[in-house]
């Protein structure tokens, strides 16, 4: 059968994966992270296009049907170019995130951590700010918190003091946090903590499940047959299985990325 193919530039786009395997349980999915490349966040706009056009020519050869960018960075860069050029459905992160978390808002209040590339782009505050144009958007980037995170450091103390840091450098209210990477799912607790330490009663989003439900809106489905996961990484194979071995509890197997 044909196959869902899922990219992000590690092991972020585990936490879409997780979801979509949840809520698509019939399916094959080809998971392909791109280590060699990472992180997408500090590069050009044109050389993440050129990573994620790369990346689809080789779906294609592998057989999908849709295709879901779990990675902010890439959804932001390429989504439009890539729905342009191709006739699968194309699921990106960016604009489900963005209506999930202005659903959970109480004050239409809002702060969004993410990488260099994204908080540049100001898509997620567009999206929000088309949603109602009385929102506030404060907005943080949080580079070194996706490579904790690729070492297996999110929930670490690591991961934790870099949570604290970063949302320490946040000037302003807001009602809801929205975590625009999707590698930063994977330092949760630092996060939690942190509101529970200030006293503060704030929402935090993750976009991954409202990803997949769009997926399976715009992707036809199967309702039966086993489900099967192929994962694929550019760089190097023993670090991302040693890492995402541990997220999804499984020993799986990892294949080299053309």
């Amino acid at each position: 059968m044909e196959a869902i193919g899922v990219f992000d530039s590690g092991v972020g786009g585990l936490t879409v994966l997780k979801e979509l395997r949840e809520i698509l349980p019939h399916e094959h999915y080809i998971y392909f992270a791109d280590t060699k490349n990472l992180p997408y966040g500090p590069k050009p706009n044109r050389q993440i296009q050129d990573l994620a056009q790369k990346a689809v020519d080789h779906f294609l050869d592998l057989g999908i049907k849709g295709l879901v960018i779990a990675c902010n960075t890439a959804t932001g860069a390429a989504l439009h170019l890539l729905e342009d050029q191709l006739d699968i459905p194309i699921i990106g992160v960016i604009e489900p995130g963005a209506k999930v978390a202005m659903s959970m808002s109480r004050e239409k209040t809002f702060c969004l951590l993410a990488t260099q590339a994204t908080v540049k782009r100001g898509l997620y505050k567009r999206y929000l700010m088309d949603l109602d144009k009385d929102a506030k958007v404060l907005t943080q980037a949080c580079p070194h918190l996706v490579t904790a995170v690729e070492d297996g450091f999110g929930d670490h103390y690591i991961g934790r003091t870099m949570a604290y840091e970063y949302l320490d450098q946040v000037e302003g209210d807001y009602d809801t946090l929205i975590l625009g990477c999707t590698h930063f799912p994977l330092a949760m607790e630092g996060f939690k903590d942190y509101f529970r330490d200030k006293g503060r009663d704030v929402t935090i989003v993750d976009p991954a499940k409202a990803c997949a439900l769009e997926a399976k809106a715009k992707i036809p489905g199967n309702v039966s047959g086993p489900l099967k996961i192929d994962y694929y990484c550019s760089g190097d194979r023993l670090r991302f299985k040693e890492v995402a071995d541990k997220l999804l509890n499984e020993d799986i197997r990892v294949r080299p990325w053309k």
